[in-house]
Order: C-alpha cells, then sequence, then structure tokens
C-alpha cells in the first residue's frame, strides 16, 4: 500500500469556510480554546490584587462585568470558582453582537449576558458605579491608534470607587516559530506582513499593549501593576489553530477577485496562501503571541 504523506492542506477546502458568515458557530469554538489557552498561559481567572482586593473589603452579591465578553465563558468559569469559594456574585456580560451568547437557561444563576456596546456614549445609568471587578479580554482590535481611552473611561465608570479594573491582551501581531531551523515559514511571514500592512493605516497598531500599565494611570486608575506571563510550549500547537482560526475569518475583510480586480489584496491572495501557511504549520511551524500581558489598577475611592 502507497503511503501517503501529503499534508492535509492538499485536501483542505477552504470554500467550506468562506460559505458562512466571519462570525459563527466556529468563531465561539476558537473563543472557548482562546479562553482555555489564556488560563492555561494565566492560571487565575482574578489577578492576585484583584482578588485581595475583594476579599478585604467584601461586597454581597460581588458585581463584576465582563466587556466584549463573546460566548461568556470567562463568567461562565468565574461563577463556578466563586460558587466553590462560597462567594455570592453577580455576573453581567456585554457584547455588541449576542450572536455567541448561550441561552440564559443553560447560564449558571449567577450570569447573565446583554447585548450592548460600551462604548456607546452615554453609558445606561444602571451600569454606573455599579461594578467591583470590570474585566476585559482580547478587546486589542478595538483599540484605534493606541487610543484607550474611551474603553477605559468606560470601565472607569462602571467601577463603585475602590473597585477594581483588570485588562488581559496578546498581540494579534503573531510570533513564527519553526520547530527546527530548517523548516519553510515564508508563507505565514507574508500573512503576518500582509496583516501589518492591511491594518495600520486603519489604525491597528499595538505597541501600546507593553504600555498597559501606563494607559490606566493616565485614565485615572490607582494602585496599578501589569505582568506579563509567558506561553507554555506544549500550547504551541493548539494556539497555532487559534492564529490560524483568526486568519480564516480575516478572508472576509479583503475583497473577492471578481468584484475589487485591481485590490492589492484580493480574498483569492488570502485564502491560495492560507492554505500554503496551513501547510507550514502541519510541519512544526507555530504560531503564537509569546507573552500575555495583564493589567490592574482600581478607581480612586
Amino acid at each position: 500500500m502507497e503511503s501517503n504523506t501529503k499534508p492535509r492542506s492538499e485536501s483542505y477546502d477552504p470554500t467550506l469556510y468562506w460559505l458562512a458568515p466571519a462570525q459563527n458557530f466556529r468563531s465561539s469554538a476558537r473563543l472557548h480554546l482562546q479562553h482555555m489557552l489564556c488560563q492555561n498561559t494565566l492560571g487565575f481567572l482574578l489577578e492576585k490584587h484583584v482578588e485581595q482586593g475583594i476579599t478585604t473589603a467584601p461586597s454581597s452579591p460581588l458585581k463584576v462585568a465582563d466587556l466584549a465578553c463573546g460566548n461568556g465563558v470567562w463568567l461562565i468559569d468565574l461563577s463556578r470558582k466563586l460558587a466553590g469559594d462560597g462567594v455570592a456574585a453577580d455576573l453581567h456580560g456585554f457584547d455588541v453582537n449576542d450572536i455567541f451568547f448561550p441561552a440564559q437557561a443553560f447560564l449558571p444563576p449567577s450570569v447573565s449576558l446583554k447585548k450592548l456596546n460600551i462604548l456607546s456614549k452615554p453609558l445606561p445609568e444602571e451600569f454606573v458605579g455599579a461594578y467591583d471587578v470590570v474585566h476585559v479580554r482580547a478587546f486589542v482590535s478595538i483599540i484605534l491608534h493606541g487610543e484607550t481611552t474611551p474603553l477605559l473611561s468606560t470601565a472607569l465608570a462602571m467601577l463603585k470607587p475602590g473597585g477594581w479594573i483588570q485588562w488581559e491582551e496578546l498581540n494579534p501581531r503573531f510570533l513564527i516559530e519553526p520547530a527546527t531551523p530548517d523548516l519553510e515559514t515564508t508563507t505565514c511571514k507574508l500573512l503576518k506582513e500582509t496583516l501589518r500592512v492591511s491594518g495600520e493605516p486603519l489604525g491597528l497598531k499595538y505597541d501600546f499593549l507593553a504600555e498597559l500599565d501606563q494607559h490606566l494611570i493616565k485614565n485615572g486608575f490607582q494602585g496599578v501593576s501589569m505582568i506579563t506571563s509567558p506561553k507554555r510550549k506544549e500550547d504551541y500547537r493548539a494556539w497555532t489553530d487559534d492564529f490560524l482560526m483568526i486568519l480564516e475569518e480575516c478572508t472576509f475583510y479583503f475583497p473577492p477577485r471578481t468584484t475589487a480586480p485591481d485590490a492589492p489584496i484580493t480574498r483569492e491572495f488570502w485564502t491560495e496562501n492560507l492554505v500554503k501557511a496551513i501547510g507550514e504549520t502541519e510541519k512544526g511551524v507555530a504560531l503564537h503571541a509569546g507573552v500575555i500581558f495583564t493589567a490592574v489598577g482600581r478607581k480612586p475611592i
């Protein structure tokens, strides 16, 4: 019997992915994977200063807001932890897109999810000064030109005096790490550069991530601290899968050749090279963000 040594990407049919909207059940599955990987990297749901803060000044019930909550997976995990610790909690998730929300019947009683653009003004009065903790994760693609004030002013307004913000981010400008030096990485590098040259004119620049703590200070938070948590090598394959799914979702941001034949980057160009990049990862090239940045701070009392 002839052995089949061809990489799986040679039979990869991109049209199966492009038929659905960019945001669909695959995107929700990716958020579950991303949450698991973040927890593997961080080792906490609440950073130690935040956890100590809510323990020394307990509120009953503890009120937590998760901004851009996706499918609510972080809140669901937090509800389990708090229940195990005997902490009564009221956990609210907000997202501009409710397509990923589980049915309320399937959520823990302490968790509720609401469709809301948290950057729109004015903030509904019921959320002003209402929360002990505001959590943010993976908001970076919404931040243009490094302007964090729209987000941080909202978080500050939502917090009670003395309440905590916890903001976690990873850099979308992923690292490309071959398992051995001889592995081909040309197409992965091409896609990474394509995202850079396409995103920077729109304001998608990520230098501010290494200075999240300074952004919290400038926006009025006190007791600010920041940690960087390196990714585990044993998670590199899963992080690669996560980034490949993100690259799939990016396809819809490029026009088809039939409608924009003169576009510098077309959907067909992206699809063809994504297939090649998948082939590179199957041979041992990892895509990952290196570290997760976590910045925490308190609203002045």
